[in-house]
């Protein structure tokens, strides 16, 4: 009986940490690309603000749990290193800031396509990790073959494939954005291998986690604001009306929706398991966004488009079959 109440709990907790994920995501991804064409914003102002807000909203939800909530009194908060805090910090950074600068200068089709080599890159991380002997105790060489059989591989050849076919035959190709949307997915490998291993496990740690995390990389980022932001002279002029500052809130208040749900996707989960649902809410983006912002897609990039959801689909089945395999 206890058994069951407790699978119950698991996968109601499942559902509702990905579907939150799922909508936010898509409706963030779509709102920024809106913010971008109706005003003169760069990709890092965006995350400046997004990371603000989002601690901000952390602590506001923190004062309430922790008001609310008597279990979460005594919640042991467990205090990580600064230096490691600062290493997660400026990984989650870099990857909010590339991925914004990327969909600021591609297509969503283009964005989308090369944000599913997140998967990818996970593995030839992990492989690194087992071949230099660095520990870790989730990943195990057993876990490490499971999780990266054959098939999957071939899944992820058949979605880099696709991708490279899109970038080369995209008509509005931007080479700083590719490479934006390069450097976006090496941070968020990076991120997710490190949030893995975190030992946050309550609502209330991981909230606390998440407050810290995003505070931290608002104040790494602050320094360069003025200096590498070339529409900085206009972002005051853009703040002082009030739509602007409206959708710059809604953008926040959905950032910290979906960092909220992809720590606790990754924790309850694995990074695996997170990605494999981030391959269909990428492939949602891409046709919703460029139906609604009328980005000409070609043959060529339908094919490309195809392609990497034919990968997808491949690697969302196998993982999905091995996770009902494991229980």
């Amino acid at each position: 009986m206890q058994e069951t109440m407790a699978l119950i709990i698991r996968q109601s907790r499942f559902i509702r940490n990905y579907s939150l994920n799922f909508v936010s995501a898509i409706v963030l991804v779509l709102l920024s690309k809106f913010i971008f064409r109706q005003y003169p914003i760069s990709g890092l102002t965006l995350t400046i603000f997004n990371c603000l807000l989002s601690s901000l909203v952390s602590f506001i939800v923190l004062r309430i749990f922790h008001k609310s909530s008597t279990s979460s009194q005594t919640s042991a908060i467990r205090i990580q290193s600064f230096t490691r805090t600062l290493i997660i910090s400026i990984l989650f950074a870099g990857s909010v800031l590339f991925s914004n600068l990327s969909l600021q200068h591609n297509t969503l089709a283009t964005y989308q396509l090369i944000k599913l080599q997140v998967p990818l890159m996970l593995m030839v991380i992990e492989y690194i990790q087992l071949r230099s002997n660095i520990n870790s105790p989730s990943l195990t060489e057993e876990r490490f073959h499971r999780d990266y059989s054959l098939p999957v591989f071939v899944a992820f050849i058949i979605i880099a494939f696709g991708t490279i076919v899109n970038i080369s035959s995209d008509i509005l190709f931007h080479p700083f954005g590719v490479l934006f949307a390069c450097l976006s997915v090496l941070f968020n490998a990076f991120y997710q291998v490190l949030v893995q291993e975190e030992q946050a496990s309550t609502t209330y740690e991981r909230l606390r986690f998440l407050q810290i995390q995003t505070l931290i990389s608002a104040f790494v980022l602050f320094p360069f604001w003025p200096f590498l932001d070339e529409t900085f002279p206009f972002t005051l002029i853009v703040l002082a009306h009030w739509d602007a500052p409206t959708l710059f809130f809604l953008c926040g208040f959905l950032a910290f929706f979906v960092n909220v749900s992809a720590v606790s996707c990754i924790k309850d989960d694995t990074a695996i398991g997170y990605n494999m649902v981030g391959q269909l809410k990428t492939l949602i983006i891409v046709f919703l966004g460029s139906a609604i912002y009328r980005e000409v897609i070609n043959s060529q990039q339908i094919v490309s488009v195809l392609l990497t959801a034919i990968g997808s689909v491949i690697y969302v089945y196998i993982t999905y079959q091995k996770k009902q395999q494991l229980g």
